[in-house]
């Protein structure tokens, strides 16, 4: 019993000698994982940086345009007839007085003719009229003749006088309408299509006949937005108040095949309102157009100098952390991130000009920055030294 009772004591306590190793090796297990931990997350991460330096940036403006004539008329006949001759190419350029297309005159050159015959009856009329009236005059001078018929000879040379006068009128008008037949450009430009053919009947100020454009110079209209109307507004303000001419005028557009056009535009006017359905501000600029490449309706792209900024610390946009309005950038200092608030002179979706809050050559992490928490420590690994789009 003895040696029972001592066999079973011996294995209730190595029972209890092993649970006390095996506890003591959990409890320095975790040891050793918090300690690993802990060195782990004091060695510097590796992070992306931009190095920031004062640069000259412009702001630059990009619109969608659309092009359209200074000055497009259309071309209607001023007398009734049928078309008779077309005398032009459509598509083509003409010039001011080009004979476009011919009315059958005939008609016209008949009333004109009756016009003039009217004209000439009258006028013999009038000059009997006149005759009688110095015959008359005489001899109611002498009593030879009453009032009553000295005063039917004053009408009837008053009466033959208006009638000479209206006949005169109704040859200019003949004149007139006979000159219509003959239909003529006011203008030089390019022409369009035609929109009828030789033997149509047309009516007068009626039926267009042929549109005409003029293409030199040619106005760009596009809109832009508020904000950047105000940055441009603003900065003709300053150079005013710095007594500095302002700028020579770079309106620049983009075609559709996406090369640059050849000539710079003007700014033309603005208008008077700003449309509060999409915020922006309608502008027109002229620009010339020599070689006709421009044409009404065609679309284009816009590209302005807003303002330009001659020593300024630019960052992306991206970079920049926006906590209920205040703004800052994560930089990195001694290896150790730290957040800088700072404030802003201009931003838009790419760049952002610094007005103060960092200086030159700062260290700024650009990506992840939701991910990065100031007091991190890090190895910075410069990738460029200023934004792409700055430079640009």
């Amino acid at each position: 019993m003895k040696f029972l009772f001592h066999a079973v004591t011996g294995r209730k306590v190595s029972a209890a000698l092993f649970f006390v190793l095996l506890s003591m090796s959990f409890v320095f297990s975790g040891c050793f994982g918090e300690e690993k931990k802990e060195q782990a997350a004091a060695e510097p991460i590796p992070v992306k940086v931009i190095k920031i330096s004062e640069q000259s940036f412009p702001v630059m403006g990009e619109y969608v345009a659309q092009i359209e004539a200074l000055k497009t008329v259309d071309i209607k006949a001023r007398v009734e007839g049928h078309i008779k001759e077309r005398t032009f190419t459509e598509g083509q350029a003409v010039k001011e007085g080009q004979l476009l297309f011919v009315i059958d005159s005939r008609p016209y050159q008949e009333a004109l003719k009756k016009a003039k015959a009217e004209l000439a009856s009258t006028r013999a009329s009038l000059a009997k009229a006149s005759k009688d009236y110095k015959r008359f005059k005489a001899l109611f001078d002498q009593g030879a003749v009453s009032r009553e018929e000295f005063d039917s000879k004053i009408t009837d040379k008053q009466v033959l006088e208006a009638n000479v006068s209206n006949a005169k009128a109704e040859v200019e008008q003949a004149n007139l309408n006979l000159g219509f037949t003959k239909i003529v450009s006011p203008m030089d430009g390019i022409i369009g299509r035609t929109q009828v053919e030789p033997g149509t009947l047309v009516a007068a100020e009626s039926t267009v006949l042929v549109t005409v454009s003029a293409v030199d110079p040619v106005y760009v209209n596009f809109s832009i937005p508020e904000k950047e109307y105000l940055v441009a507004i603003r900065e003709m303000e300053s150079l005013r108040k710095q007594g500095k001419p302002d700028k020579p005028s770079d309106l620049r557009i983009i075609l559709a095949d996406g090369g640059f056009y050849e000539y710079n535009g003007t700014f033309n006017m603005a208008d008077r309102a700003v449309d509060s359905s999409t915020g922006t501000l309608g502008i027109r600029a002229e620009f010339p157009n020599p070689d006709r490449i421009l044409r009404d309706g065609q679309y284009a792209k816009v590209v302005v100098e807003l303002k330009n900024y001659p020593n300024v610390l630019v960052v992306p946009t991206r970079a920049m952390l926006d906590v209920q309005g205040r703004k800052s950038l994560l930089t990195v200092s001694n290896g150790t991130v730290v957040e800088k608030p700072i404030t802003i002179d201009y931003t838009d979706d790419r760049n952002t000009v610094i007005k103060s809050g960092i200086e030159n050559d700062t260290l700024i992490i650009a990506d992840g920055v939701n991910k990065i928490r100031p007091g991190t420590p890090v190895t910075p690994q410069i990738v460029q030294d200023q934004p792409e789009a700055a430079k640009q």
